[in-house]
């Protein structure tokens, strides 16, 4: 492995954690704040974070890529992912939530074989079901502890799939300063429209406003973490390591929050990271060096 590649593999092993602690951050400020207030108050503090990075770097908001129906439809994948996210880290478990949302290249490879006519081969089928096979033994849909709740993780894997899918027609010359910040407004407007459900908002105290800045630390830096590993290494080197985000979750999870999984659950978490790695190696390799 060369130095970069390995400097490369750090952002994104950097970001994944980053991700992780955010969630960990989420699903703590839900028991100071409705879910919809925690969407609005980590959305807008990432719309802000990214709003003086983009005052900063001379970067341009409202380009005429962003005015297409394309990018309308991404941040509407954006927007419905995060919500039914944040719904299962905070009524199901964190170890759930991180673990479903790993199927989400497999369901990519999937949509491409259906609307873009990609090839797949049989043996990369069998991985595909073998992923899915994992989400089953995760959920445990046969289980007493199952919450139907959890099947809010695998819609939102849908969504963020279709979001990857959509973004292939979208032009690689959007900063990502730009995506970011679009990406923050889905998130809080997706937070006004759970008010009707999620009741109405709280004050803050000192530990929820400690716990929205601190988001504004880790959020951000994930994202530009998860883009500089993606745009400056080999996409077949890095990609794989997107699958560490799952081992610390699930750390966090037993240690903050309780959350013991069983042994199945473990089984499924493992197959989905086999077959995930598998089948996101094969895309990365089709087409190196690939935006996000």
């Amino acid at each position: 492995m060369d130095k970069d590649n390995a400097k490369y593999i750090g952002f994104m092993i950097l970001s994944m954690a980053g991700f992780a602690i955010e969630d960990a951050i989420i699903k703590e400020l839900s028991n100071l704040m409705p879910i919809s207030q925690v969407l609005i108050s980590i959305g807008t503090v990432g719309l802000l974070v990214f709003l003086v990075l983009a005052f900063v770097n001379n970067v341009s908001l409202f380009s005429s890529h962003i005015k297409t129906l394309a990018f309308a439809y991404r941040m509407l994948c954006e927007l419905i992912s995060s919500i039914c996210f944040v719904i299962t880290i905070v009524f199901v478990s964190l170890s759930v939530s991180s673990a479903v949302l790993q199927v989400t290249p497999i369901l990519v490879a999937i949509g491409g074989s259906i609307f873009f006519k990609q090839s797949v081969l049989l043996y990369q089928w069998i991985f595909i079901f073998v992923g899915l096979l994992g989400v089953l033994l995760v959920i445990q849909p046969t289980s007493e502890s199952f919450s139907l709740l959890s099947l809010l993780a695998l819609v939102g894997s849908f969504f963020l799939a279709f979001r990857d899918l959509v973004t292939r027609s979208i032009s690689n010359s959007i900063p990502v300063i730009t995506i970011a910040f679009w990406g923050f407004f889905s998130l809080t407007v997706g937070g006004f429209v759970c008010i009707p459900f999620f009741g109405s908002l709280h004050p803050y105290s000192f530990d929820s406003l400690s716990l929205v800045i601190l988001s504004a630390l880790f959020g951000p830096l994930a994202y530009l973490s998860l883009v500089a590993a993606t745009r400056g290494g080999d996409v077949a080197m890095i990609s794989p390591y997107r699958y560490t985000r799952l081992p610390f979750a699930l750390v966090i999870g037993f240690f903050l929050f309780d959350e013991n999984p069983n042994k199945w659950m473990l089984l499924g978490c493992f197959l989905i990271v086999f077959s995930g790695i598998f089948v996101l190696f094969y895309s990365s390799s089709k087409r190196s060096g690939k935006n996000i």
